[in-house]
């Protein structure tokens, strides 16, 4: 501990190492960025061009001057995807429809091919003997006709009992039928499949009048699930997933998920990171509802950029963005450097899944002239960010800096925080300040260990440390400093980097108040912390005692 002047230069001397011999050169810096912590991604975004008659006639078939009529009188067909386009395009096949049935109702491929496959269900469900695509694409028009009216016009048999057939399509429970209140076939198809989905759910989940219209009102687009597609859903959650009734009332959203692609979710993404994709999926079901294809891809991203799976398991929620969305983000993390330095952070995934919300509030900080932003702030609820806003207070926990030196440094990160935590402001000094004073001492060929061995050098700014470099190459300072060599490049790296330390502290009476530069002052008090001093091995001990004799100050330096 630094307590008197007398003592600087012995305490300083134990606290260092063995100290390795090493040429340091003093040329004038020449910036050099460390290479990316995010590893750059391979995959590139192709730009699709807008659907245009061309395409359409040579993909899907048809003529030029088809397609082209049907883009003048649809223009919002441009803005399909082309996947979404064939996905779309291969369910309408497998549903027996070919392309002279779709150029009659072309804004049918404007819907996605789960949508089409369940509408077709339901009118199956509902006893529709002849399903044209006339009637498809009219499909919410249908469901919200009465029975007579849709019977009248043959698209059901006259004695069909719909509401008899549709409760017969729930095999694993025996519905209570209201017969009174379904036997008129005054009422629309919608209402009648909705109060046997009520009666389903009530007797299948135990769900209350509360949760039911909560249903209707939040996901009310599961009143056109098909009810083959809602048994299967609920069995394979329940079965499969271990789901009980309490857990799919909470997630109700669920009833909308597609059976068979959770199926092959189960089957292709086994695992992630070793663990149970079945157990991910219970602790986040909302990743359930994602495609299976988007899950995969949204994966590989993350491992194009060098994040493990590991990191996934920390923000189970970017499973929930679509695999561009995660891609751009993941790359926009590369153009912003307080975001860029957090790449190797086990965390870094939050800020893919917060990203607006961290770009907004780095922007409010830094007008607010706060530096220290860390990723917990960052991406942390609006509370406690509101908090940290308010209080004013500059600095951060110390996590990010630790992970990071600990990656880069390959030293333990408890190591790390107790050799850090012996200067009383390093929680002050920002992440990126850190990485960029350790890429500048590397610069300098200070090597990883060195660097390590004077890790407080690394909280003080790069133009002090700059001024002190060269400060050592002046004969002045050698004559004051009366180091034991005749040129500073005898010196160990080791040993330039601590008179570094020493003489910036020197300025400031050992009290820590070094790192500061005139834009952001903070004064601490009561520095009692090891702070760099001069070092034994080239200290004659003028002013503390007596010179020792030639021949100890060359054993002593060797």
């Amino acid at each position: 501990m630094l307590r008197n002047g007398q003592h600087q230069a012995q305490l300083l001397a134990r606290s260092l190492g063995q100290l390795s011999r090493g040429a340091a050169t003093a040329k004038k810096v020449t910036s050099k960025e460390e290479k990316s912590k995010l590893k750059p991604s391979p995959i590139e975004m192709p730009i699709e061009e807008a659907l245009n008659a061309s395409y359409l006639s040579k993909t899907l078939g048809s003529n030029y001057k088809a397609w082209s009529a049907a883009l003048l009188k649809h223009p919002e067909l441009k803005t399909v995807k082309r996947k979404d386009l064939l996905n779309s395009y291969d369910a309408l096949k497998s549903l027996q429809y070919s392309v002279d049935d779709i150029i009659t109702k072309p804004m049918i491929i404007y819907y996605g091919a789960t949508t089409l496959s369940n509408r077709h269900s339901v009118l199956l469900e509902c006893g529709f003997h002849n399903v044209t695509i006339q009637t498809l694409a009219k499909y919410v028009t249908v469901v919200n006709k009465p029975i007579d009216i849709l019977k009248a016009h043959g698209f059901i048999p006259f004695d069909l009992k719909v509401p008899e057939r549709l409760a017969s399509l729930f095999t694993d429970i025996q519905l209570p039928l209201a017969k009174q209140e379904l036997e008129s076939e005054s009422l629309t198809l919608k209402t009648i499949r909705q109060s046997l989905l009520n009666a389903y759910l009530r007797e299948r989940l135990q769900m209350d009048d509360g949760d039911l219209q909560k249903l209707w009102r939040v996901y009310s687009r599961v009143r056109h699930k098909s009810f083959r597609s809602v048994q299967d859903t609920v069995e394979l959650l329940t079965k499969e997933l271990k789901f009980s009734a309490e857990r799919l009332r909470k997630n109700s959203f669920l009833l909308h998920a597609d059976a068979d692609n959770v199926r092959r979710i189960l089957q292709e993404i086994p695992t992630i990171d070793s663990q149970d994709i079945r157990d991910i999926g219970y602790r986040r079901p909302k990743i359930l509802m994602s495609t299976c294809d988007s899950l995969k891809q949204t994966l590989q991203n993350v491992r194009s950029f060098g994040i493990t799976e590991g990191a996934v398991l920390r923000c189970l929620e970017v499973l929930t963005l679509g695999p561009d969305t995660v891609l751009e983000r993941l790359r926009d993390l590369q153009e912003i450097e307080e975001f860029q330095v957090l790449g190797t952070n086990p965390r870094v995934l939050r800020l893919v899944h917060y990203q607006n919300k961290a770009r907004l509030r780095l922007d409010y900080l830094t007008q607010l002239k706060v530096r220290c932003a860390s990723l917990h702030i960052l991406s942390c609820g609006s509370e406690a960010f509101a908090k940290f806003a308010r209080d004013g207070s500059d600095r951060t926990k110390g996590r990010d800096i630790v992970v990071y030196l600990g990656n880069v440094l390959s030293k333990d990160e408890q190591v790390l925080r107790n050799l850090l935590s012996r200067h009383p402001n390093w929680c002050h000094i920002p992440l990126l300040h850190v990485k960029q004073c350790l890429e500048y001492l590397k610069s300098k060929k200070f090597k990883l260990t060195e660097i390590f061995d004077n890790i407080h050098l690394l909280l003080y700014p790069i133009k002090r440390i700059e001024e002190k470099l060269l400060l050592l190459q002046s004969p002045e300072i050698q004559e004051e400093l009366q180091l034991p060599v005749s040129d500073v490049h005898d010196l160990s790296n080791n040993e330039i980097l601590t008179l570094i330390l020493y003489l910036i502290e020197s300025e400031f009476h050992f009290t820590g108040d070094g790192i500061w530069t005139e834009q952001h002052t903070h004064h601490v008090e009561n520095f009692n912390n090891l702070l760099p001093d001069f070092p034994e091995s080239l200290n004659k001990v003028y002013k503390y005692g007596v010179k020792p004799p030639a021949e100890k100050q060359i054993a002593q330096h060797l």
